[in-house]
């Protein structure tokens, strides 16, 4: 019988600085999920292309692009406060990432075998609510497997493999709609999914919520403004870089590119930010996760505006990478303040409110730059993603404050 783990329990000064190695277990279990979530995430706006459609057959290719990124986004969205408080009232973790991973697998094998619009924004919407149900309690693990003077770097180091999987898995998709077609593609994610299934069941414990005495509880408040700001600065991050699965197929037509090179420019900040994740979040435990925060919001904002502006693959390719590693000093301090914030009990159903306004972003992105991009101009989208990111930078300068670190 499996014995959970806290990952924390060591009185030796030492210590507080190593991380459980059932981190790494975790974070490579799931690794194989996270490639096919990044290969879904490239191929679907292309896929829907060639896809028969009856309610929304006149509806323009970047509105249905940010349509079907936004069902996804929004049903992730709304499942993840609820299966947090959930899996924090069972404290149990493991079996919601089981069954989310499950309900991936299945629905990415259907895709391959689904001919209408209209399907694929369904399937898209329930796979949402399954992708939902693990990231709560993942990232209450990785708490769980870390102390205050690591949780930035354990943060880091599960955000990097997260990373890599999810932006390999855009050049892995591009290569294999290159090379055979989507149904192969989709089937390869299903197979991904299942390997990470039973990666996860065999090979991952338990944890449970032993760290009802927190050291940040003291300013843990509902009506604490900076978890609002936190999420604020995470939806607006997401929103300025996910318009751009929006604009796949414009991209396509204006830098007449493939949908290889297409897959690379995905893939670009992806890769550049798993660099960068680690770093960032080590910097963060020693010089402040505020100060990183807002570098990370400010960089990003000329970036997101030159995105409006590319003229060649190679330009988007290189911003990308850029928007990257700006994401990387945004993440993981965001995620590891959230966590201390929350005094180190129910991380599930409090930190929740960070990562489902992260999918709300993811939702919102592609939505708004399609709905822009079609109905006022191309440029239109680009610009206010910037003035929003502006504005979440400033909120965090005026809000958010670093507290001192624990003794845990």
């Amino acid at each position: 019988m499996e014995e959970p783990s806290n990952g924390s329990d060591t009185g030796h000064v030492p210590e507080k600085r190593k991380l459980d190695p059932q981190l790494y277990i975790l974070s490579f279990s799931k690794l194989f999920k996270d490639l096919g979530t990044g290969m879904l995430a490239f191929l679907i706006p292309l896929y829907i292309v060639g896809l028969h459609s009856s309610v929304f057959a006149d509806t323009p290719i970047v509105v249905k692009a940010g349509i079907v990124a936004t069902v996804f986004g929004i049903s992730n969205a709304f499942s993840q406060p609820l299966m947090g408080r959930l899996s924090d009232r069972l404290d149990r973790r493991k079996v919601f990432i089981v069954a989310g991973m499950l309900g991936f697998t299945v629905l990415s094998f259907i895709y391959a075998n689904t001919g209408e619009f209209e399907y694929i924004v369904f399937f898209r919407f329930i796979q949402g609510i399954t992708v939902g149900a693990t990231v709560p309690a993942i990232v209450a693990m990785v708490t769980h497997l870390s102390t205050s003077h690591t949780r930035g770097k354990a943060i880091g180091i599960y955000s990097s493999l997260r990373g890599f999987g999810f932006g390999t898995g855009s050049l892995l998709g591009g290569i294999i709609v290159n090379y055979y077609d989507f149904s192969s593609a989709f089937y390869v994610c299903a197979l991904l999914g299942l390997i990470s299934t039973f990666s996860v069941s065999f090979f991952v414990n338990e944890t449970r919520d032993t760290s009802v005495k927190g050291g940040y509880a003291k300013i843990a408040h509902v009506k604490d403004l900076q978890f609002p700001v936190l999420a604020s600065a995470m939806f607006m991050m997401m929103v300025g870089i996910m318009i751009i699965f929006a604009f796949l197929p414009e991209y396509r037509t204006r830098l007449d590119a493939s949908e290889l090179s297409l897959s690379i420019a995905v893939s670009a900040y992806v890769l550049s930010r798993i660099v960068f994740q680690t770093p960032m979040g080590e910097i963060s435990d020693r010089i402040g996760r505020k100060r990183m925060v807002a570098m990370g919001l400010l960089i990003n904002v000329p970036i997101v505006v030159g995105l409006g502006y590319v003229e060649s693959i190679v330009q988007l390719i290189s911003l990308r990478a850029f928007q990257g590693i700006a994401m990387a000093a945004v993440e993981t301090p965001v995620m590891a303040l959230a966590v201390e914030l929350t005094g180190g009990s129910g991380v599930g159903s409090k930190v929740s409110t960070i990562t489902a306004s992260q999918a709300a972003g993811m939702a919102l992105g592609p939505l708004l730059g399609g709905l822009l991009a079609g109905y006022v101009s191309f440029r239109a989208p680009f610009y206010l993603c910037g003035a929003l990111i502006l504005l979440s930078f400033l909120l965090v300068l005026a809000v958010v404050r670093d507290p001192e670190p624990s003794n845990d």
